[in-house]
């Protein structure tokens, strides 16, 4: 769809909004969460049990503020309030793309939302990129004032997800989790208290994607040169890729900012890579960054201005500030029926160590048509037709 047959004020237009009337998008597909999950009433194995009325007292924690991270929170007490362990969770203040989860978290902690759950207030922990995890582990290890701790991304999960204790531990969004040394395997977790969601295919997917789309011969990535840095940019799958779709890749490495006085040095290490790169290859996979969204969209345009296409690893957030594509993600549902499934039967006496930790939602495209434009390619009207999520202005340039 052309961007110049759309009113200016239009951000973004849905798969679903452009195909009124079709069928709604399903959960999951191969390896996701089962239709049960969907309609959890229809399975008891996950509903509270009468006469149990221990009450599960939960704590948090995340890398940093991201909207991945507080967006699944959010799906997670939806999915736990439609499973009944929890009610009142609708109001929560939340709106699709709020990075701010210590918000998030203060209301559910100030709220009265049933006799089972409890969000303990003051057991919210955010950073974890650059504080330090040790006040948490020894409160995990000695207090025994916390049942259950959610955790958010690569970093968190490697710092909180340890044998250091045995208090159960969720990880969200990470990676790739076995690769960051998380968790064991898909299969099998090598810890009885400590449980990751794992998408094993999701950046071969992705890679994929953007090669069948572009056939690029040089792929361009920039991370840190570090076993997390690796981790977090799952530079595994990309070089498990190359010899298959048939590109090289060229990598640079930026040293992620060692706290929030390196910041800018990062920045400036970022845009020499970066534009390095830019002369270098005919497509950029970006990676996992450290960067601000708000820096996003002028960090990226050096590959706007030589026509190279970008596909974003973390997804449409990115392709809104100007990435050329990415994959799309309709919203949180899916991931947070999985997880609450998952919590209902640790809580039921499921043993975690035994749980499912693969689920993946259907893949839709993002495509940005303002960036298509500047680099005069012209995405086919099949794509447009696939994609979930199209923009058409560039980040600040609305």
């Amino acid at each position: 769809m052309p961007s110049s047959t759309m009113p200016p004020s239009v951000m973004s237009l849905t798969r679903r909004s452009m195909l009124v009337g079709t069928a709604t998008l399903t959960l999951a597909g191969a390896g996701g969460a089962t239709p049960a999950l969907a309609r959890p009433s229809s399975d008891n194995a996950l509903l509270p049990r009468l006469g149990d009325d221990r009450v599960w007292r939960i704590g948090y924690a995340e890398s940093m503020p991201y909207g991945n991270y507080t967006g699944t929170l959010a799906s997670l007490v939806q999915g736990l309030e439609a499973l009944t362990w929890l009610r009142g969770g609708a109001r929560m203040p939340y709106e699709a793309g709020q990075t701010d989860s210590q918000a998030l978290w203060r209301w559910l902690s100030d709220h009265d939302l049933g006799a089972r759950i409890r969000f303990v207030p003051d057991a919210w922990y955010g950073g974890l990129d650059h504080n330090p995890a040790e006040p948490i582990l020894q409160r995990l290890e000695s207090s025994r004032d916390i049942d259950l701790m959610i955790v958010m991304g690569t970093l968190a999960g490697q710092r909180i997800g340890v044998e250091r204790h045995k208090v159960p531990t969720l990880v969200f969004s990470t990676t790739n989790a076995v690769a960051a040394g998380i968790i064991a395997s898909v299969e099998d977790t090598g810890h009885d208290h400590i449980w990751a969601h794992v998408d094993p295919q999701r950046f071969q997917r992705q890679l994929r994607i953007f090669h069948e789309t572009f056939r690029f011969r040089r792929l361009g990535v920039a991370f840190e040169d570090s076993s997390a840095g690796r981790a977090i940019a799952s530079v595994t799958d990309v070089e498990a890729m190359a010899r298959p779709l048939g590109y090289e890749v060229v990598a640079n490495h930026v040293r992620a900012p060692a706290g929030p006085d390196d910041v800018e040095r990062y920045y400036t290490d970022l845009a020499d890579a970066w534009s390095d790169l830019a002369t270098r290859v005919d497509a950029m996979y970006i990676t996992y960054g450290r960067w601000s969204l708000d820096r996003f969209a002028t960090l990226v345009r050096i590959f706007q201005d030589r026509g190279i296409p970008t596909f974003s690893q973390l997804g449409p957030e990115e392709v809104e500030r100007g990435a050329l594509m990415s994959v799309a993600r309709a919203d949180f549902e899916g991931i947070g029926h999985f997880g609450a499934s998952v919590i209902a039967r640790l809580i039921n006496g499921e043993p975690l160590r035994r749980m499912p930790q693969t689920y993946f939602d259907t893949p839709t495209i993002a495509w940005n048509l303002a960036v298509a434009a500047k680099m005069n390619y012209r995405p086919a009207m099949s794509a447009l037709l696939a994609a979930d999520n199209i923009y058409t202005t560039i980040g600040t340039e609305q």
